[in-house]
Parts: structure tokens; C-alpha cells; sequence
């Protein structure tokens, strides 16, 4: 045996089977259904479909299609390409809804009465068709593929209703709920339909010959069906494919033989990666400081947590859901009632919960106050229309207060309502859940002023800090990550340029762990890594702050949805918060706006700040008028839905997150 020279390496071939797979396709054919998405966008429609009164923009419908196929393999033997051909019976219906709202005479029980109603004018499109597509398929991932071709389809039995509905619940018209306008041929129809097919699928074997294919398609129609509509179709369906001939393989094999090989291998210097990181803050001369030690300061907060005035409601039901707290009887209500005023350490979700006992508590301490109890519903399934239910919600809340809390059912007004008076929206399922609710209001608004509640918390100083990253990487830096940990628990990550001020929570402050960890993970375009470590001192320092220096958190709420305007309510809580300026100097003042988790990202981002800007403006106001202003040190922002306050799955949680948290800290 020969030596092997220094600071070579060994090549070896062993001895393996290299297989050519090649797999030969033979002819398909298939048969298949689909449901399909019929969108249209409208023109002028003619006078027939419509009047001057009724507005359509656009219509929709769901319906079967149906088709048979064969499929010709492309090129080579083992080639990923096929043709097809494709015979199909198409429906292409679709509602075209407009609604109407005015007053007029209601004939329910003959008798003629003038009131308002809301009417739904339905135009139903029925079109059926016999297509036939030319497709080029492309097998480009195991078992997926992508379609794509033209199609054309004769459109046949073209025709159309014209309904009226009443939605107002007892409105009749003509005497009944439904009313055919119209129904016949439809008005300037085509006959052919020319559009282009995108469709994605799966093969997936059922047997050696039979294939089941979901598969979803596009179609995007050229032409219209008719002089005023546009169309266009997403299906998704299943088609069973049979091979008409076994699918054969052939297997080419090489056998390779062993061979060494010495080549030298010169010495590869390592590309230079080195990294670290530190914690910095903007100090009040707006100039970066080094951070290497945090003070948590223990100090005692007032709360002002505010009264949502709603109680939600289960689907179709009039009992108080069982997450609300309830007394068996007076007695003992007077027993376990911890106070409607003012509480020690509780949470804004845990108070609600008690609503109805707060609010009776409150009324036999002012026995002139009145209230209204505004019954609603959904408007929606099987709570469509149900005034009944309704009112036997706000009777239910009526009940309780008159036999728990022994209020003089005088003192009750009781009414109901279809849909509340500003209703989330009907469309989406956490709209329905929030108007299925009792509204409770009162000519006494101090019935419904924020409670007090006294914590103690944790807060950091300096409050907010950032990362600060040095990298030094020879062959450029390919990505990095930065994290900040408290007892082996990561906190928060920053990844590229995501780098922002950070502040720590109140949970980790009080956790009497000593020390934040900072790490930095980089990766280099040679694929080289590197981690920096750094950390924070924890000092916790107990602060017994006098009355005048201590922290008062206010809340605002009964933003409607999607809405920045205050109300009377949020304008009576920013009176308070003025008041407060009167027993010590304000030292700092932050005024920040929160959203519902619903919606896009960025318009609930600028919502936010449109309402802090709101309370900012109010508050300014309110101050003006007592002779008094805001502090310099003031922070007016809006945090969207990026810091979600209260768990979003309860109506309760979203009315409490569409908010604005005022704090106030009170100098000596």
C-alpha cells in the first residue's frame, strides 16, 4: 500500500447500483363534480330587473358543475406534461340582492298601518351551459399540479326571478311576506362564454389504476353572460381518474467501481465573525445611555376601572351565562359583596363579572336613581326577528335586581330592541355575540363611574429600553437574532430590523429573579455562528411613596366599534382625571390607545392613536377649564392590536380592549 501523503484526503467510490427510473403514463380518464363561487360585478341593469329605487352592485351563488375528461401524456415516456380535454355542464346562478329602507302602509291583519321597513329586492339569475377546455397540465411537485387553458361554454335556459322580502318582522306587502315582481327570460343574455381556466390539484391512488384528484380552479371569463354583467368562477372539487393501461417502469442500472484518489488539501483560513450587544436608553437630553442596571421599584396604584354597562347573552337564551357572579338571595348578597366603590387587587375582567351587583349595590345606596334596561338581540338565526327575546333578557336583569338587591321594580324601565342602537357588525360571528346583550343606562351617570381598585406593582427605571447589536462578519452577515430572558424564560425576540424600545413586564419584575439575559445569535454568509451574552442588574428597591406621589391608571371605554369618538361617559372619566390634578402636581402623563383584535393591523394601529388623540384633546380641555394643564413630560400613542389588554374570545374582552389607558404619576 502506498502512504498517504500529508494533509491529503481519500476519495472512495464504493460500489453501488445507480437505477434510471423512468415511468410510462398511459391515456386517463376521468369524471368529476364541483361546487362553484358564481361572482358578479354589475352595470345599468335593464328596467326589467331593476327600478329606480334598488341599487345592485353584485351578486353571488354556490352550485354543482360536472364534467368528463381524458388526459394525453406529453413528450418522453417519463415527461411531467399532459393535455387534456374536458367536457362539462356548468351553472352559472347567481342572487343579486339590494335592500330598501323607507316607511310605508303595513297590511298585516287587514288593518293598514304607516311605519318603517326594510325590504330585501332579490334578482336570481339561472344559467345553465355546455363547456368544453383545452388545458395544458404540469405535474411540477409529486402529487401536486397546476393546470391551465381556455374554455368555451354555450350558455342555454337563461332565466330570472324578480322577489321582494320583508325583513322588518310583521311588515307585509300586498299582504304577505315574499313577492314574485317579476320572473322570464333574461333581458340581453349571450350565448357563449369565452374565459381562461387555472386550476392547483392532488393525485392521490386509490388502486393501481384509480386516482381520486381534489383540486381547486379558477375561471376567468373573457366575455360577459350578458350586456351588463360580469363574472367570474372559483371552484373546488374532486374528479376520479382511471388508467386505461398499466403505467410500466423502466430501470437502467450502472455499476460503478472503487477508486482512491489523494488529492492535497490546502489550509482554509477561517473568515473572521465576531459580535456583541448592549442595552441602551434615551436619557431626557435626548442622548443614548448605556444600561447595566435596572431599578424595580414596588410602589402602590389606584385604578380607576370603568363599568362596561353591557351584559352579553348565549345564542338564543335569556338566562345570565354563568361566568357572571350571582347571589342566591339578599342575604346573601349582603354576606359576600365586597363593595361597589373601591376594592383591593382585583382585575378589570374579575369586576365585571360583577356588573349586576355593583350596579345594584350603587342603587340602594341612591334610591332616587333610575335605569333603563335595553333588551337586544343578533338579528341573526334563530334570534331573527325575536322582540320577545329581547325583552324577557332585560326583564331577566330586571329580576335579579328586584329580588337580590330588593330595587323597586319603578325604578326599572324595560325595553328591547331589535338590534342595539350602535350594533357591531351582523356579518362576522364576534359582532352577532356582542349585540346579543342588555344595555343598561341611568339619568344617575354616577351609577356607572369607575371603581377603585389599589395594587401593587412593579415598575422599571429606566422604563423602556433598546438592543444595540456590533457585528463584525468578513464574508457578510446572512441574519441574526437577539432575545431578552428572565430565569432561563424568554421575554421577547428581535429579529433583522425589528429592533424596538422595549419595556419589561410587571409579571418578570415581581418574579425576584436579579438579572435580564441579552443574547445575539449570528450567522455569517459562510454559514459560520457566533452568540454574544450580555445582562441587566435587577435592583429591587421597595418605595413607600407618599399620597401625593403615588400612580393613578385610568381607563376609558364605550368606544362603539370601529369608532374614536368619546361620548358623554369617557368625557365624565376625563373630568376625574383632572380632578386628580388638583391634589398633587402631575410628574409624568402617558395617554395610550388600544384596539380589538378584528380587522387589519395597520387601520387598528391608526384608530388607536385617533383615540388617544381624542382623550389627549378632552382632557386638555378639561384641564383648561379648572385652571390647570398638562404636564411637559406627556406621551400621547397608540398601540393597535400589537398589545392585546384582555382576552379577545369574550364580547367583554374586545369592549374593554377598544380603550385608552391614562396614566398619571404625581410628583412631590
Amino acid at each position: 500500500m502506498l502512504p498517504v501523503p500529508k494533509d491529503s484526503v481519500v476519495y472512495k467510490d464504493t460500489l453501488i447500483e445507480s437505477k434510471t427510473i423512468r415511468v410510462q403514463h398511459p391515456l386517463r380518464l376521468g369524471l368529476g363534480a364541483s361546487y362553484g363561487l358564481n361572482y358578479y360585478s354589475e352595470g345599468a341593469l335593464p328596467e326589467v330587473l331593476t327600478s329606480g329605487c334598488e341599487i345592485f352592485t353584485s351578486g353571488k351563488g354556490v352550485l354543482p358543475n360536472f364534467l368528463a375528461r381524458v388526459d394525453f401524456p406529453l413528450g418522453e415516456a417519463d415527461s411531467r406534461f399532459y393535455i387534456s380535454g374536458v367536457l362539462s355542464f356548468d351553472n352559472f346562478g347567481a342572487d343579486h340582492k339590494a335592500q330598501e329602507f323607507g316607511t310605508g302602509n303595513d297590511t298585516a291583519g287587514g288593518v293598514s298601518t304607516y311605519r318603517s321597513f326594510e325590504l330585501d329586492h332579490v334578482v336570481t339569475s339561472f344559467t345553465k351551459a355546455i363547456g368544453i377546455k383545452s388545458l395544458v397540465g404540469w405535474q411540477f411537485l409529486k402529487p401536486f399540479y397546476l393546470e391551465g387553458g381556455v374554455a368555451v361554454d354555450y350558455l342555454f335556459d337563461q332565466q330570472f326571478t324578480k322577489t321582494v322580502h320583508a325583513i322588518t318582522p310583521g311588515f307585509l306587502i300586498d299582504g304577505a311576506r315574499d313577492k314574485l315582481e317579476a320572473s322570464g327570460a333574461l333581458p340581453d343574455a349571450k350565448s357563449i362564454l369565452l374565459a381562461l381556466s387555472f386550476s392547483l390539484g392532488a393525485e392521490f391512488p386509490l388502486s393501481q389504476r384509480l386516482w381520486a384528484v381534489p383540486n381547486i380552479e379558477f375561471l376567468l371569463p373573457l366575455t360577459k353572460v350578458t350586456d351588463y354583467w360580469s363574472l367570474v368562477s372559483l371552484r373546488g372539487g374532486i374528479t376520479l381518474k382511471y388508467d386505461l393501461g398499466r403505467r410500466a417502469d423502466t430501470i437502467t442500472e450502472v455499476l460503478k467501481e472503487s477508486v482512491s484518489v489523494h488529492i492535497q488539501v490546502p489550509e482554509v483560513k477561517k473568515p473572521e465573525l465576531s459580535a456583541s450587544i448592549e442595552a441602551v436608553v434615551i436619557n431626557r437630553d435626548g442622548k443614548e445611555e448605556h444600561v447595566v442596571r435596572m431599578e424595580v421599584e414596588e410602589v402602590k396604584v389606584h385604578y380607576a376601572y370603568p363599568m362596561l354597562n353591557y351584559i352579553f347573552f348565549d345564542e338564543g337564551s335569556a338566562d345570565i351565562p354563568s361566568r357572571y357572579v350571582k347571589y342566591s338571595s339578599n342575604a346573601d348578597a349582603q354576606k359576600s359583596f365586597k363593595g361597589s366603590m373601591a376594592r383591593t387587587g382585583e382585575g378589570l375582567l374579575q369586576l365585571y363579572r360583577e356588573t349586576l351587583n355593583i350596579l345594584g349595590d350603587r342603587m340602594r345606596k341612591s334610591p332616587t336613581a333610575r335605569i333603563t334596561l335595553t333588551g337586544c338581540t343578533s338579528n341573526t338565526g334563530v334570534e331573527e326577528g325575536d322582540i320577545a327575546l329581547a325583552r324577557k333578557r332585560a326583564e331577566t336583569i330586571q329580576d335579579y335586581l328586584v329580588k337580590i338587591w330588593q330595587i323597586d321594580p319603578k325604578r326599572i324601565r324595560v325595553e328591547s330592541r331589535i338590534l342595539p342602537e350602535k350594533p357591531s357588525p351582523s356579518n362576522i360571528p364576534q359582532g352577532q355575540e356582542e349585540n346579543r346583550r342588555v344595555e343598561i343606562t341611568s339619568t344617575d351617570e354616577a351609577l356607572t363611574d369607575p371603581l377603585i381598585v389599589t395594587k401593587t406593582e412593579h415598575i422599571a427605571n429606566p422604563p423602556n429600553i433598546s438592543l444595540q447589536p456590533h457585528v463584525f462578519a468578513e464574508v457578510g452577515m446572512k441574519s441574526y437574532r437577539s432575545s431578552i430572558s428572565i430565569g432561563g424564560k424568554e421575554l421577547v425576540r428581535f429579529q433583522g430590523a425589528e429592533l424596538k424600545p422595549w419595556s419589561v413586564p410587571e409579571e418578570a419584575l415581581s418574579s425576584g429573579v436579579d438579572s435580564l439575559d441579552i443574547t445575539l445569535d449570528v450567522t455569517d454568509n459562510a454559514g459560520n455562528s457566533t452568540t454574544a451574552k450580555n445582562s441587566i442588574k435587577l435592583e429591587q428597591k421597595h418605595i413607600e411613596r407618599e399620597q401625593q406621589q403615588e400612580l393613578e391608571k385610568f381607563s376609558l371605554i364605550l368606544f362603539a366599534f370601529d369608532e374614536s369618538s368619546l361620548g358623554t361617559k369617557n368625557e365624565r372619566t376625563l373630568g376625574l382625571v383632572a380632578e386628580s390634578f388638583r391634589k398633587a402636581k402631575p410628574q409624568t402623563l402617558s395617554i395610550v390607545g388600544y384596539t380589538d383584535e378584528l380587522g387589519d393591523a395597520s387601520h387598528n394601529d391608526e384608530l388607536s392613536r385617533h383615540r388617544a388623540a381624542e382623550a389627549s384633546g378632552e382632557l386638555e380641555r378639561a384641564l383648561r377649564t379648572r385652571g390647570l394643564a398638562m404636564p411637559a413630560n406627556l406621551l400621547v400613542d397608540g398601540k393597535g392590536s400589537r398589545e392585546k389588554l384582555y382576552d379577545n374570545s369574550l364580547p367583554e374582552g374586545r369592549f374593554f380592549s377598544r380603550t385608552v389607558n391614562i396614566t398619571v404619576e404625581h410628583g412631590k
